[in-house]
């Protein structure tokens, strides 16, 4: 096993860092670098500390987690980064997975599973709870051909598609002869489903064939 290896946390409560870096400190063997509560500190202390491993929560805000995973996927693709959800869906999953992360956990997880995931980091492997694997796998059979894992009607389908390819709300409303309160109601829908906060992060995740 790899030694020292050092590691960073992001998340936005304070007392969630500190028990994971009690956890690994003790049972891992690693150096906990930098601990951040929000997408801009994150991005700051990769740059500067350049972690080999990241925990971080995808619920991360300025930027959005997903944007962060971007942004940390371009500028240090060695880094090992290892996702954290209260919500661990496999729309979430596949989040992580689709933005290059090695591993992907509850946070609501005992400290054993972080060790673990942490472990594994170490050793080149991946880490995902079974049942959220099973459930995923079983998803993925399901897609259509526009890539939807998300569960998304296909109503939502050709608004997002509308919204991502740029036009506003009110030219959406037009184009399907709908009301804006009718669109707005839908994209609210889209967030709910895929956990995003823009059609930036959609436009990451969603094929639009």
């Amino acid at each position: 096993m790899p030694m020292n290896s050092t590691v960073a946390i992001a998340d936005s409560h304070e007392i969630i860092r500190e028990g994971i870096a009690t956890r690994l400190c003790k049972h891992c063997n690693v150096e906990v670098v930098a601990e951040t509560s929000d997408g801009y500190t994150t991005l700051k202390a990769c740059r500067q500390h350049k972690p080999e491993i990241l925990l971080m929560d995808l619920s991360l805000s300025r930027p959005s987690g997903a944007e962060i995973l971007g942004k940390l996927r371009a500028s240090n693709p060695e880094m090992k980064i290892v996702v954290l959800s209260s919500n661990p869906s496999s729309s979430n999953a596949f989040l992580a997975l689709s933005s290059g992360a090695v591993g992907f956990m509850p946070k609501q997880a005992p400290g054993s599973d972080f060790v673990n995931a942490v472990r594994a980091a170490q050793n080149d492997y991946a880490y995902f709870p079974t049942d959220l694997l099973t459930h995923f796998v079983q998803s993925r059979r399901n897609l259509t051909r526009t890539g939807n894992i998300y569960g998304l009607s296909a109503r939502e389908l050709e608004i997002l598609d509308a919204c991502v390819s740029g036009q506003s709300t009110k030219e959406v409303a037009s184009n399907l002869s709908i009301s804006v309160r009718t669109v707005e109601t839908h994209r609210n829908s889209i967030y709910k489903k895929t956990s995003c906060r823009s059609y930036k992060d959609l436009a990451q995740i969603v094929t639009m064939d």
